[in-house]
């Protein structure tokens, strides 16, 4: 950093906890872009010290800000404002290269698996096809800026794309079903919290028990017919995910 943008950040006062405080202080100066990635923050002593706080107090609100992804520590060199995270808009409806694109994000796929298979219960239901009806089954790594950011497995029907390579999956299945024909207009998302298990940690680089964001999807065409079913587990330290409620009329009805 070429000035001190911590200079704003000021002491804690009574009547609330003073990690919270300072964690509060540091969340405004990134939000404010005073703080940019890449910046490293002081050594813990030296910023205790200015704050007047002890050392386990400053470190209880830099705590707060690693596990929620917006500072990372690196052994032996210090702690850094982390990359920006990746914004999951849920209000349009984007694919996951568009979404990188509009936010420009560098992002890469690499594809884990491409197979025909059998529709597996869970996944004739979800497209409304009989159990057993072939489908592509696609499990492809994404990554935004050099970082792995989401474990997705998708399955389209194979009546629908007969024809799939591993360098057309490598971009989006979204613009393939709309050059056959059967364009996306519609998808309904559900999102649960959930911890990594070995696979996950390995593939996303997070430790045994990381927070993810499971996501599962179902995409519909014009028709209102199913034409792709996905579930991709998203980094909860590298992705935000923005939604929008309406129709609350009177505030005594929250």
């Amino acid at each position: 950093m070429t000035t001190d943008p911590l200079r704003a950040l000021a002491a804690p006062r009574a009547g609330r906890p003073a990690y919270r405080q300072i964690e509060q202080g540091l969340l405004d100066l990134i939000d404010t872009g005073s703080l940019v990635p890449g910046d490293r923050m002081p050594p813990e002593r030296d910023l205790a010290a200015r704050l007047g706080v002890s050392r386990m107090t400053l470190r209880q609100a830099l705590d707060g800000l690693v596990r929620r992804g917006l500072l990372v520590r690196h052994g032996g060199r210090g702690t850094f404002v982390a990359a920006r995270k990746v914004e999951q808009d849920l209000r349009v409806l984007r694919s996951y290269p568009e979404e990188l694109r509009g936010q420009g994000v560098d992002g890469q796929t690499r594809i884990l698996r491409l197979d025909q298979v059998p529709a597996p219960a869970h996944v004739a239901t979800a497209l409304d096809i009989e159990r057993g009806v072939l489908v592509h089954q696609i499990e492809r790594l994404r990554r935004a800026g050099g970082e792995p950011l989401v474990l997705e497995s998708a399955w389209v029907e194979v009546a629908r794309l007969p024809e799939l390579s591993q360098q057309t999956v490598a971009s989006s299945l979204w613009e393939l079903l709309a050059t056959a024909g059967q364009a996306v207009v519609r998808a309904v998302e559900r999102l649960e919290p959930v911890v990594a298990g070995a696979q996950e940690a390995r593939l996303l680089r997070v430790v045994i028990g990381a927070p993810l964001m499971l996501v599962q999807r179902t995409a519909y065409d014009a028709g209102g017919r199913a034409v792709e079913h996905a579930v991709g587990v998203f980094r909860g330290d590298r992705a935000s995910f923005v939604v929008e409620v309406s129709g609350v009329t009177d505030p005594g009805d929250r």
